[in-house]
């Protein structure tokens, strides 16, 4: 068996569970329907009460639905819904588009939370679930290596999170070119490109865990534990590591060098290439003026999420190619 059997046996697995059509749903969610309720509603506060209730009943869903046609078809009956209903509220005699840096701001900001999530729950089990079945001496008992055996698991689930990623800007590309003020398909082009290593990233962290654990409850903690540490803990140390500082304002330059090392802030700053975001991103501090440094800039965020996107799977091959796994 190869790789690519290995690949194509996965693929194969994930489509049969709820995993690959629970994340195709999630990502749709985050941004081809999001910008189409953007470009319908004209009150903020009501697309957002509209969103939130699409959003709940889509989980509710996910959690309590036993195949993925069920999941699809309720996923896409709440998305009619939010539409009628974010229609009901717009009002036409405005005539006001929303602009360009609202998509990316919107499309940006979700994809930097949903994007790990459902990385990291299309990628834990993968690797660990087999030896939860036995299945392992099945996969490992054919003439495959164990780098064999990582690789086309990293890539099957690699494919299940890229495609839908990809299909999905491409359609929400198209709703903002022709609906939204200043709306640029190029621009949306350039928002997947830095996206698809952020998901490749989280792919790596999750399949990395699922190489590590001994169980299913583990591989969840750990996953859990690195997207809780990325999302919360790090603000935290710099917020821990400012309590020194006599005077906290402006900035001092460290604090941005530790902050920009954080890979979902590395994703978000560069999310903002492709639209003027006026005075800073809500995600991200911003320095005042007089403090200057290249961590906050275009070339250090990329630098940054490109080598944890490398490093991430790469951890995770050298750790199972040597360990006790029968």
């Amino acid at each position: 068996m190869s790789r690519a059997d290995v690949f194509r046996r996965d693929l194969t697995s994930v489509y049969r569970s709820r995993t690959g059509t629970a994340v195709s749903a999630i990502v749709a969610l985050t941004t081809v329907v999001a910008v189409g309720l953007f470009a319908l509603a004209s009150d903020v506060a009501a697309l957002a009460g509209v969103g939130g209730l699409l959003t709940v009943g889509s989980i509710a869903a996910l959690v309590f639905l036993g195949n993925p046609k069920q999941i699809a078809g309720v996923v896409v009956a709440f998305t009619v819904l939010a539409v009628a209903g974010a229609l009901a509220l717009s009002d036409p005699r405005t005539g006001v588009r929303p602009g360009m840096e609202l998509a990316v701001l919107a499309v940006g900001s979700g994809l930097s939370f949903v994007l790990p999530l459902v990385c990291l729950v299309g990628s834990y089990a993968a690797l660990v679930g087999e030896r939860e079945t036995g299945s392992v001496r099945f996969l490992l008992g054919l003439p495959n290596s164990r780098d064999d055996a990582f690789v086309g698991k990293y890539l099957s689930r690699s494919a299940v999170v890229v495609v839908p990623l990809v299909v999905c800007l491409a359609l929400t590309g198209v709703v903002v070119a022709f609906t939204f003020e200043g709306g640029s398909l190029l621009g949306m082009v350039g928002l997947t490109l830095v996206s698809v290593p952020y998901a490749l990233l989280f792919v790596g962290i999750g399949l990395t865990a699922s190489a590590y654990a001994d169980t299913a409850n583990r591989a969840v903690a750990v996953v859990i534990a690195v997207f809780a540490v990325l999302r919360a803990g790090w603000p935290a140390f710099q917020f821990v590591l400012l309590q020194g500082v006599e005077d906290k304002f402006p900035l001092p330059e460290w604090y941005f060098w530790v902050g920009r090392l954080n890979p979902i802030n590395a994703y978000v700053k560069l999310t903002t290439l492709f639209a003027p975001v006026g005075d800073g991103h809500p995600l991200i501090s911003t320095p005042f003026e007089g403090v200057s440094t290249v961590a906050t800039g275009y070339p250090f965020a990329a630098v940054v999420l490109l080598v944890w996107t490398v490093l991430a799977p790469v951890a995770g091959v050298v750790y199972y190619r040597n360990r006790d796994l029968l």
